[in-house]
């Protein structure tokens, strides 16, 4: 039992290791991805770590309601559901395979400096358009002097599940999603500044560029109990859950998944 115990806290340990040289390399990967060509458009990302059901789902979501050509990057964070040899055989897709989960916000920071157009837009792997409208709801807001705009559900930012922002400026204002701090919650009491995945992105435009910069696409409707399937503008339906097991709000969350894609996809 104990060198159970002991080979767990070597291999913790080894990986937070690996993930600490894996982030320490995609802060340096910035200035190589300053210098890289970039050409008008734009770069759907999202990040995948077993999430297969979701990421066929969103594919094929964009499939359908995209007009527009597109580029999509798809960062696997070491995922083992099969969701990679899936991604190897998608022509439309670029994949980014990891070979450690290095977190949501690291993959998704890699993810965008990783583009080759100049606007990008985050998607979470249990979102997905419902609507042809969804990527002019965020492209014509830029084009009109906003810096980002997406989906606004609580507080002063636009969550990453649907977001849309100018590459330059991620690069030029050393932007993350990385969350700051450490999310307060019944058993971990508030302590200090915490910002969500984010929350600090639109924090610092609007510090740059003014408030009214950000464009924020509120809710329109739902699918499930309270807001755990959420419809933002008509155009982009996300999912608070679906990826969340199958406890107490997993399980309404992937019930409440299932009919939006019967409505939207299938």
């Amino acid at each position: 039992m104990a060198r159970s115990r002991w080979r767990l806290k070597i291999g913790w340990w080894n990986l937070r290791a690996h993930r600490a040289v894996f982030r320490q390399g995609i802060r340096g990967y910035r200035a190589v991805a300053g210098r890289k060509p970039v050409r008008d458009g734009v770069t759907v990302v999202t990040v995948n770590y077993n999430s297969l059901p979701q990421l066929r789902v969103q594919l094929a979501a964009l499939e359908r309601y995209t007009a527009d050509p597109i580029d999509i990057i798809v960062v696997d964070n070491a995922s083992k559901d099969g969701s990679r040899e899936f991604l190897r055989a998608q022509p439309k897709v670029r994949p980014l395979l990891l070979p450690i989960n290095v977190g949501h916000g690291f993959a998704l920071d890699l993810a965008v400096l990783s583009a080759s157009t100049s606007t990008v837009v985050t998607l979470d792997i249990d979102a997905f358009p419902v609507s042809p409208g969804w990527l002019p709801a965020v492209r014509e807001p830029l084009a009109e002097g906003a810096v980002v705009a997406g989906a606004h559900l609580h507080r002063g930012y636009v969550h990453p599940c649907f977001l849309a922002l100018r590459r330059s400026d991620f690069l030029d204002y050393r932007l993350s999603f990385v969350p700051v701090g450490r999310c307060p919650s019944p058993e971990v009491p508030a302590s200090g500044l915490y910002l969500d995945a984010g929350e600090a992105v639109s924090h610092v435009l609007s510090l740059a560029y003014g408030t009214s910069a950000v464009h924020k696409i509120a809710p329109t409707s739902t699918i499930g109990p309270g807001v755990i399937g959420t419809i933002f503008g008509d155009v982009v339906y996300h999912n608070f859950y679906s990826t969340h097991g199958r406890g107490k709000f997993g399980r309404a969350g992937a019930e409440a998944w299932e009919q939006a894609v019967r409505t939207y996809v299938s």
